[in-house]
């Protein structure tokens, strides 16, 4: 054999045991991440988990209109699932600058107006309950074995990321191809030119989130809200605006997914609207009118909503072809799967 032979076969030994180590390595982050992600000691007062606001058996969201933080306040948004959340471009409501899971993860940790878990404000304290646990102290050791120093604030934002990249959701009607009729009509309608659904929530994921780099793409407004009739959403949450300083943009939020749609109720990034029927009115109508409250106006005359939200007409048997490919979405295996599981049980 040629010594050079020799050494491109060392080489590729080596690798190979480098990238089997990495994967090991991996493994490790997402058990640790799991149990992190579980995890009440990271919040300020011992109370709250990253799964409060992301419950598994709501398809990680929670069911409120808008989460309580571990001190009892309402955090700005409805609580947007984790579902395949691997697969999108942007993670934030409002934020664009949120373009990784790693960026994302900052604002429930550490974010204090208000303080989601507040981890930051007692790290000290979590790292000694951390050192002491046992199973925790061989965790962290094993899923960073070239560190020198272990519990540290990146190797907790790295573990739950981890393990929030296994959470994915393949297993509805939809994805194995066995939709009713009644479901497969309801798809062609949410194709069509008519509804135009499909321009905002495309297929496989559902949402551009997942499809575009493009943040005139991502962020829509949809006519929720016209207040005073002066082409503005709630000025304590605008949107986009509140980050581009573009009055274009006041009323733009990110597209969510439609996967797991029936399970992830109340509805839209303020949580505001009950039911899915709800919704389908709302897009029907080409806007939302709110005729009462401090909110007051017709979102359908908003002139910066999107130029797609015309509104449409559905005969009965339409509406329920419509609803019956969203149930399609559904994966039920989600909510029982043990691996997404809580690791420890009481």
């Amino acid at each position: 054999m040629k010594w050079w032979s020799i050494a491109t076969t060392a080489i590729i030994v080596l690798l190979g045991c480098v990238n089997q180590q990495q994967l090991k390595d991996k493994d490790y982050q997402v058990q640790l991440g799991r149990y992190l992600f579980y995890e009440n000691k990271l919040s300020v007062n011992n109370t709250k988990s990253c799964a409060s606001c992301h419950n598994q058996q709501f398809a990680f969201t929670d069911g409120y209109r808008k989460s309580i933080t571990s001190l009892g306040e309402n955090v700005l948004h409805n609580a947007p699932t984790l579902i395949n959340i691997q697969q999108y471009k942007f993670y934030d409501w409002a934020n664009p600058g949120s373009t990784t899971l790693t960026k994302q993860i900052i604002r429930p940790l550490y974010a204090e107006h208000p303080i989601e878990l507040g981890l930051n404000l007692h790290y000290p304290q979590v790292k000694a309950y951390l050192e002491k646990d046992s199973v925790y102290a061989k965790l962290f050791k094993q899923a960073f074995p070239g560190d020198t120093a272990w519990f540290t604030l990146n190797q907790i934002e790295a573990s739950i990321v981890a393990f929030e990249k296994t959470l994915s959701s393949y297993n509805s009607s939809f994805d194995k191809q066995t939709m009713s009729k009644s479901a497969q009509k309801g798809f062609e309608l949410f194709k069509s030119d008519r509804l135009k659904c499909a321009a905002c929530h495309n297929p496989p994921q559902f949402t551009l989130a997942a499809a575009s780099s493009n943040i005139d793409s991502v962020y829509a407004n949809i006519g929720l809200y016209n207040v005073g009739g002066k082409n503005i959403y709630p000025v304590e949450d605008a949107g986009l605006v509140s980050v581009t300083q573009k009055k274009a943009d006041d009323g733009k939020f990110k597209i969510p997914t439609l996967r797991n749609i029936m399970l992830t109720n109340p509805y839209m990034h303020d949580g505001s609207v009950a039911t899915i029927e709800d919704v389908i009115d709302i897009y029907a109508r080409g806007g939302r009118d709110v005729n009462y409250g401090d909110y007051k106006g017709d979102g359908k005359l908003n002139t910066n909503k999107s130029n797609l939200i015309n509104g449409f007409t559905l005969t009965a048997e339409e509406r329920s072809n419509l609803l019956a490919f969203l149930h399609a979405l559904t994966d039920t295996s989600i909510l029982n799967n043990p691996k997404f599981s809580s690791p420890v049980t009481y």
